[in-house]
């Protein structure tokens, strides 16, 4: 039993002895949230993993919709339609409409208690109130459980925990989890200095490593794979893609220092094309490389051969600004009314949200445009008044999200906003969460 790190989430394996073949969140090099590129590449080319679509023993499994875990625009033109896609059942029908607009009809939806498929069986192990559009999903066959985390790194509750064991068995567990920041935090937030930023940067990702080692704990996983965190950002005018962190295994066990952690030892030293035989936890390559000059390579190749003009900073997607500050106060007032109308149906979802301030601050070519509001109150009050978070974002940009063509997530996750907070120690992740998800709505509403 074998697995391979192809890039980013995307593992390749098999069970049952290669009678199933899967492949997970599958993404070649359509840029993600507007700014992202995988940085390494696939390992192997992605035509070879296409034509794997082609055999009857194939699965293709997607996470949840977000783009760096579902590349539209190669599985759309290469993979077979009719091949099966193994998803999560989400209350949103997103996922489901995303692969069905692009021609792939054969959905295999797995509901909350898994699905026996024969010869194997999978298992979705959702939190509802970290995330409602994100799913790990489990696999196994008589011998070995695969935990496909993807980005899905904090503790795992009570509840979860149990289910996991309880699907697991006495079989050797592989557990891949998220090891590095995936959102515009910290870096974008200009209040901080350089060295400020890679600070928080590093303290980020060793709590998410720090998660990862009390689920292996937990869990008595055989194996620790870290993953879902080769990518970087380009945004025209910022040096975004030089700061972000190289998730190496020698770059990770750094951020440890000489803190004793149990488990340590299952941290599985291992890169982008790397395969682990989870018999004897071997891990092998085609050849030798180095991980180091991998990204730098990479890095000089999206440059070279243009492949950052399909990032929205580097072309000319979008020309004009808006002039009305009525404008940002409608598109917050609809953010308002999700709000209240999610939190009605989601008591426990982030209800820490009302009450706080929000700021817009829309940075057009001759002259900014500021909105402020109160969340849940609906209130819109005067700009002198201290805010939780401060969204600065650039006009054309903003005009791009209110003509439905981009998603907040763009600007946020994609670092092409710049945000301030206050208290400058309080992250206040509700307020992301939420303007997060309204983003999509919003898009996907009709006008």
């Amino acid at each position: 039993m074998k697995v391979t790190l192809i890039n980013h989430a995307s593992l390749l394996f098999s069970l049952n002895k290669g009678k199933q073949i899967f492949l997970t969140d599958f993404w070649n090099d359509s840029p993600a949230f507007g700014s992202w590129l995988p940085n390494p590449p696939p390992f192997y080319n992605p035509i070879y993993l296409a034509s794997l679509s082609y055999q009857e023993n194939f699965y293709l499994v997607v996470s949840h919709p977000h783009d760096d875990h579902i590349d539209d625009l190669f599985l759309k033109k290469y993979f077979n339609k009719n091949m099966k896609i193994i998803i999560n059942k989400f209350s949103a029908k997103s996922l489901v409409r995303r692969l069905e607009k692009i021609g792939f009809k054969n959905l295999i939806v797995i509901e909350k208690d898994g699905k026996d498929l024969g010869d194997f069986q999978c298992l979705p192990v959702f939190d509802g109130k970290i995330s409602n559009d994100d799913c790990s999903l489990a696999f196994r066959d008589k011998s070995y459980c695969i935990y496909h985390g993807n980005d899905n790194w904090f503790e795992i509750n009570d509840k979860n925990l149990e289910k996991i064991k309880r699907f697991n068995g006495n079989r050797k567990l592989f557990y891949a989890a998220q090891t590095n920041s995936a959102s515009g935090h910290p870096l974008i937030y200009p209040q901080f200095s350089d060295e400020e930023k890679k600070d928080f940067l590093e303290k980020k990702i060793r709590k998410m490593l720090l998660s990862g080692f009390t689920n292996v704990k937990n869990l008595n996983a055989d194996y620790f794979m870290p993953y879902a965190g080769y990518s970087r950002p380009y945004v025209k005018g910022e040096k975004y893609n030089d700061q972000v962190f190289n998730p190496t295994y020698e770059n990770l066990i750094k951020l440890l220092g000489n803190e004793k952690v149990q488990g340590k030892e299952k941290l599985l030293n291992i890169f982008c094309g790397g395969t682990i035989n989870l018999k004897d936890g071997e891990i092998s390559y085609p050849f030798n490389f180095e991980p180091e000059k991998v990204f730098k390579i990479t890095d000089t190749y999206y440059k070279e051969e243009k492949k950052l003009e399909k990032c929205l900073t580097y072309n000319k997607s979008f020309s004009e600004e808006i002039s009305d500050k009525k404008i940002i106060e409608k598109y917050l007032g609809e953010f308002n009314n999700f709000v209240k109308s999610y939190l009605e149906k989601n008591p426990e979802f982030y209800p820490s949200i009302k009450g706080k301030k929000v700021r817009f601050k829309i940075k057009n070519s001759n002259h900014n445009l500021i909105a402020n509001l109160e969340i849940g109150t609906g209130l819109f009050f005067d700009d002198k008044i201290d805010v939780n978070k401060e969204i600065e974002i650039e006009g054309k940009l903003f005009k791009g999200l209110i003509d439905k063509k981009i998603v907040f997530d763009d600007l946020y996750t994609g670092f092409m906003a710049k945000v301030s907070r206050n208290p400058k120690d309080k992250y206040n992740r509700d307020i992301i969460m939420y303007l997060v998800m309204f983003g999509y709505k919003y898009k996907n509403t009709k006008s």
